[in-house]
């Protein structure tokens, strides 16, 4: 069994207390705690870690302060001023194939999921897209907290595994993995005009 799973099970408690103190009431400490778990597992795959718990507790806060920068530099006007110059075919044919590589991701994500046994999914689904708490996970679905919180670690590992098969990066995956796919399909649909 990996050192980064055993030292994740075992800490993880203390993990999530490091991320909170790092990004306060900014974020959601679970999804990067998740996110430092799928960075520390591949990191662990690729190349070995000698000191899985150090590496670990290392990665959360590198993963915490980097999420905490992404949040204070987010712009606070989303608003998008349009005018001839931004409508170039050069941006027309980037936004095209960044729309085609989104669904690719899209698709490649959705078939790693559907590929979990029935019950993992599930766990996975309400918390990385519903974004329910493992509390409510699993009260909805009748098991234990340490259950659900394995289930969702569990999918984690088999949809980066996939996505690494399908030749995507772990950025591909982490706390973004989800997120982007659901917010690519929403795009997608709009692109659509469905």
């Amino acid at each position: 069994m990996s050192g980064v799973f055993r030292m994740f099970e075992k800490h993880r408690a203390s993990l999530l207390r490091v991320i909170r103190n790092h990004l306060g009431s900014h974020g959601d400490a679970e999804d990067v705690l998740q996110e430092a778990f799928v960075r520390a597992y591949a990191a662990e795959r690729k190349r070995g870690v000698d000191h899985p718990k150090a590496f670990l507790f290392q990665v959360a806060r590198n993963t915490a302060i980097g999420e905490l920068r992404r949040v204070r530099s987010s712009p606070i006007d989303g608003t998008v001023d349009l005018d001839a110059d931004s409508l170039s075919s050069d941006t027309v044919t980037t936004d095209v194939s960044e729309v085609l590589e989104g669904r690719r991701k899209l698709h490649a994500f959705t078939m790693a999921v559907v590929r979990l046994p029935p019950r993992r999914r599930q766990a996975f689904l309400l918390r990385r897209i519903e974004g329910l708490s493992y509390r409510q996970i699993a009260n909805r679905m009748g098991i234990s907290v340490s259950a659900v919180e394995k289930h969702v670690a569990i999918g984690l590992l088999s949809c980066h595994s996939y996505m690494t098969e399908q030749g995507y990066d772990l950025a591909d995956m982490g706390r973004s993995g989800a997120a982007d796919a659901k917010r690519q399909e929403n795009e997608n649909r709009s692109v659509d005009g469905t």
